[in-house]
């Protein structure tokens, strides 16, 4: 009983103080938490209102967070909190009136302006991070360590009390209430989510003086840190093998080594809270540095990508992943003692691939997709190679309303017709496409209280496996593009791509997907793009009906 007491004073001071230090982002966070916990199941507040007023909370909220960091003076505070009140409002107007918007501007300025609310929020956010690092006064290896400590506690305290909860509240609803509706159920988990977790989440990113266990070290430094040097280690044998084999580098290295900087990044960073002048320190000393040949495969492995198929926004990101790289490398080689403020070198080069014009990864990948797709205009005849890459540049412009002006004032329509031909010669692909028409009249729909016309789409920029394209698919509702149900149906797509050309014959057979007991979906038409060699997925779509009971 005292234990639980202790653990309750615990909490209400964390909540005291967060409240203390950041007085309007916690009560904007408490308010929004309560609409939401009341509007659950009651739908008493329209959609578009609700949303209207989580994108005001949610702005305003990152723009009070990082005044509430930086300033402590009242007057700065007062003007803070104004500035924010007038940033949200105005974006608040943009997504709530778009129709009012695409009257007054043209679409590309909407377009960055939406870019530049994303932009904007990540950055306010990142750099109240910094400015509680710098307030810290402690190494930036500290504060990392300290911040990823009190986070992990935080959610292991959070992920006991949301179980906890439930198990009670469901227990009162089953037995008290008869079970006749979980909608408290929910309502709780909401409010444990913004009473608790997020500001305690907040807290930890400013309260960082409590000292560092035993057992953070061991999971750290010992768990996390062997775990990356074992990773270096691999992917040094990788280099050994293409250097004997001489064997060029594969299209996902460039994914494993990105992954192994974020997250290795950040452990080697904490494993300095440790210094013991031991083996594995003497190690972890040496990862930046032994990361440099990394580096260079990196920029292989996408420099063959943009070379062969030109840039897009996944590739531009990788391109500004390798400089982030590169820049923090000689940062930890020249000035360690000032490594902290790569997380400003972070948020300008985020700032430069959004929403800085001429340069941000938009514009590049459609200069550059656009300058693919006029080589069509400019010759006659084309390699296999050729034809891949102007299927692929017309295929990416014209998923964005930019890139469909574009081909318009490029391309005429017996143009287009010529370039869905050159896709269908192509012999390193595999075209199909499966259509069945199902009339509404023969729908069993016995069971079934509700029916939706639903459909996905996809153009991958980097063909994916069947398993990684298909096991969470968007499936969206023909008539809101924002009720969305995610499904796998990897099985399904597997069986149709087996029947091949024969599929057209069978799919009246086969496309009824049990979803589970309560949904099922019925396609009317898909569409699959795949290598035949790999069965990599490049584009698919698809059409049906979802019934509900």
């Amino acid at each position: 009983m005292n234990k639980l007491k202790e653990k309750a004073e615990k909490f209400y001071a964390t909540l005291k103080k967060s409240i203390e230090k950041f007085p309007l982002t916690m009560i904007t966070v408490f308010v929004l938490t309560l609409i939401y916990a009341i509007d659950l199941g009651t739908n008493f507040i329209d959609p578009d209102i609700l949303l209207n007023m989580t994108i005001f909370g949610f702005t305003f909220a990152d723009g009070a967070f990082l005044i509430e960091t930086i300033s402590k003076e009242k007057r700065k505070k007062i003007l803070g909190y104004i500035i924010s009140v007038v940033y949200a409002t105005i974006f608040t107007y943009i997504f709530a009136c778009p129709d009012v918007i695409e009257m007054l501007l043209p679409k590309n300025i909407i377009s960055w302006i939406e870019h530049l609310f994303y932009c904007s929020t990540m950055s306010f956010f990142i750099l109240a991070i910094y400015f509680n690092y710098k307030r810290s006064m402690k190494s930036f290896e500290q504060y990392v360590t300290s911040v990823f400590v009190n986070v992990f506690k935080t959610s292991i305290v959070y992920a006991i009390l949301a179980l906890g909860s439930a198990i009670v509240t469901s227990i009162f609803i089953y037995l008290i209430l008869g079970g006749s509706t979980y909608t408290l159920l929910g309502r709780i988990e909401i409010l444990v989510l913004g009473i608790y977790y997020v500001p305690a989440l907040l807290y930890s990113l400013y309260n960082i003086e409590e000292k560092n266990s035993k057992f953070s070290k061991v999971v750290i430094k010992y768990v996390l840190g062997t775990l990356v040097i074992i990773a270096f280690a691999i992917i040094y044998i990788y280099i050994i093998k293409i250097i004997i084999l001489r064997d060029m580098p594969s299209n996902q290295i460039f994914r494993i080594l990105a992954a192994l900087f974020i997250l290795g990044c950040p452990i080697w960073t904490m494993m300095e809270s440790f210094k013991e002048n031991t083996i594995i320190d003497k190690i972890n000393n040496l990862l930046p540095k032994l990361f440099i040949p990394f580096i260079f495969l990196q920029i292989y492995s996408i420099g063959i990508r943009i070379l062969n198929n030109g840039f897009t926004e996944n590739r531009y990101l990788c391109v500004m992943l390798i400089i982030f790289e590169i820049i923090y490398i000689v940062m930890y080689l020249i000035k360690k003692e000032d490594i902290g403020k790569i997380v400003l070198v972070f948020t300008a080069l985020m700032v430069v691939s959004t929403v800085v014009p001429y340069v941000n990864m938009y514009k590049v990948s459609q200069i550059s997709q656009y300058n693919i797709l006029k080589t069509f205009k400019e010759n006659n005849t084309y390699t296999e190679e050729e034809k891949k890459k102007i299927y692929g540049a017309y295929k990416y412009l014209i998923n964005s309303d930019e890139g469909k002006e574009l081909v318009e004032n490029l391309l005429t329509e017996n143009d287009k017709e010529i370039i869905s031909d050159i896709n269908m010669t192509n012999p390193s692909d595999k075209y199909e496409y499966m259509r069945a028409d199902v009339d509404m009249e023969y729908i069993d729909i016995a069971e079934y209280g509700k029916l939706y016309n639903v459909y996905s789409y996809c153009y991958l920029d980097n063909p994916q496996s069947i398993v990684e394209t298909f096991e969470n698919v968007e499936l969206r509702n023909s008539n809101d593009d924002n009720d969305i149900l995610n499904i796998d149906i990897t099985r399904e797509i597997s069986e149709y791509i087996q029947y091949g050309d024969n599929l057209d014959d069978n799919f009246e057979n086969i496309n009824e997907i049990q979803i589970d007991n309560n949904k099922k979906l019925i396609l009317t038409s898909i569409y699959i793009y795949y290598d035949k060699n790999s069965k990599e997925i490049e584009d698919y779509r698809l059409t049906g009906y979802l019934l509900l009971k």
